[in-house]
């Protein structure tokens, strides 16, 4: 019988409450994420809901203010568009070596499949699954220089990423068909070997206004 009853990580299951409360406006901006309150609602202790929020802490979704506790971050355009930027430099470095070093097939190829993937969820009205998927796309290229610690750096930009989604398309499907159409250009030009081409595209992308 052994190996038939799974055990429950109560802080994993905490971690995706809050984060997707977060990502999907349940706590917005700024909004201070009271332990106790949280304990009552969800019927656990604080401890699982402390190692919870201490995660999304390092992740960036959530800062703690001395004698004030946990609040939502509410960035400004600057900080966010610094974040971008970071995330920006890391793809098309990684771009770049693919490009020169005959790696682009198969990243091509998976970068295809993650756009009908991205298709899919917006055709169904899926915008946090679109949120929470919209960093694999690029990720692919990241893939393909074969480098692990570079891909943990990347991953480790996933949950902001899917926040800074809702900082600018306030989970809105058009706004995310928007940048849905900017996957599919930059797409087209990496398929037509336009390196620079699709770099200021990638950079259209990254920099927001």
């Amino acid at each position: 019988m052994a190996g038939l009853i799974k055990k429950v990580n109560l802080r994993d299951q905490v971690y995706d409450y809050i984060k997707a409360g977060i990502l999907s406006q349940e706590f917005s901006q700024g909004q201070n994420i009271n332990l106790d309150d949280l304990s009552r609602k969800l019927g656990v202790s604080n401890t699982p809901i402390r190692e919870s929020i201490n995660l999304l802490v390092k992740e960036g979704l959530i800062e703690y203010r001395q004698n004030n506790g946990f609040f939502v971050i509410s960035p400004d355009r600057e900080t966010v568009n610094e974040i971008l930027q970071v995330v920006f430099f890391m793809v098309v470095a990684a771009y770049r070596f693919c490009y020169r070093n005959g790696r682009m097939e198969a990243v091509i190829q998976k970068m295809g499949e993650q756009l009908e993937n991205q298709r899919r969820m917006l055709d169904s009205g899926n915008s946090l699954g679109y949120m929470e998927t919209t960093y694999l796309f690029e990720r692919c290229i990241i893939e393909g220089v074969g480098n692990k610690m570079l891909i943990s750096e990347y991953d480790g930009k996933q949950t902001i990423l899917g926040f800074i989604s809702t900082y600018y398309s306030d989970n809105n499907i058009e706004e995310l068909r928007k940048v849905f159409s900017q996957h599919e250009e930059i797409y087209r030009l990496i398929k037509e070997q336009k390196l620079e081409d699709a770099i200021v595209k990638m950079r259209e992308h990254y920099y927001k206004k």
